[in-house]
């Protein structure tokens, strides 16, 4: 079988799983709005409606808009890999991977491409509809151009976070127990992302270091460049940063789990 056909097949595999599992995509949807609407009602309070007052250079519907898209962006682009990943190394479920013709970093990412393609086009339908909404109610302005660049940093952010998910989920290869670890981990990524909040919050001094790191290209980045708070310049830099890191992680997760693989044992599976 060639390797194109083998993917494929993986690829509907995992989108024939999606589908069998809609309640989970129910809850997901729902687990999506409710950190949307706690936001609301804090950065309401914060600026009182009041659209003349700015907060870390946002307006109170730059603000809201930024929270609504970015929780959006956040469900997108995370890939919830590290823990099957890790339970593979753990019980050994990795030796079925090993002794097939597959690679399984591809067989990874065509699976999550599979499981996620139908979650990710009503993301990307919700995402319409907030603009609209803002168009109609707020008079933002609703720019073809940044939508069809926001659709190319979308798809790079969630390879590069695919990318990130992977190389930590090799942290299994030393850890026997680390299920805690990736809820720190996630939840240290998503706030220095910008998925709970604009990382403008941390000063100037912080996010320029976070600039010189991959983690705001993948929820803040994407979710600026919708919102119009970026120009055409710094957009195109933006999306080479993100080439970049991709490929850098990449790298590093060809290093990190070639050298986990020389500890793994194989037990199990």
């Amino acid at each position: 079988m060639k390797a194109y056909q083998k993917y494929n097949h993986v690829f509907k595999l995992g989108f024939q799983s999606a589908l069998e599992y809609r309640m989970d995509f129910l809850f997901s949807l729902a687990a999506a709005f409710f950190p949307i609407m706690i936001q609301y009602y804090i950065w309401s309070a914060v600026y009182g409606k009041s659209d003349s007052s700015q907060f870390f250079g946002y307006s109170y519907k730059e603000m809201i808009l930024y929270t609504i898209i970015a929780a959006v962006v956040t469900r997108i682009v995370m890939t919830n890999v590290d823990h099957e990943m890790a339970t593979d190394i753990k019980d050994g479920n990795l030796n079925k991977y090993l002794v097939q013709p597959l690679h399984y970093f591809s067989f990874r990412i065509f699976n999550l491409f599979g499981q996620k393609l139908f979650f990710y086009s009503v993301m990307i339908v919700v995402i319409f509809f907030v603009l609209i909404f803002f168009t109609l109610y707020y008079g933002t302005p609703l720019q073809f151009q940044r939508i069809s660049l926001f659709f190319i940093t979308i798809f790079l952010a969630f390879l590069l976070n695919f990318m990130i998910s992977y190389t930590i989920s090799a942290i299994a290869f030393w850890l026997s127990e680390i299920s805690f670890f990736f809820e720190m981990t996630g939840l240290l990524v998503i706030i220095i992302s910008g998925g709970m909040f604009p990382i403008d919050v941390f000063g100037p001094t912080m996010n320029a270091i976070l600039t010189y790191l991959p983690f705001k290209f993948t929820i803040y980045f994407p979710t600026n460049v919708i919102n119009g708070k970026l120009d055409m310049g710094e957009i195109l830099q933006g999306i080479g940063w993100q080439c970049f890191w991709i490929v850098v992680m990449y790298l590093v997760s060809r290093v990190v789990w070639n050298r986990g693989m020389k500890r793994y044992l194989g037990l199990g599976g």
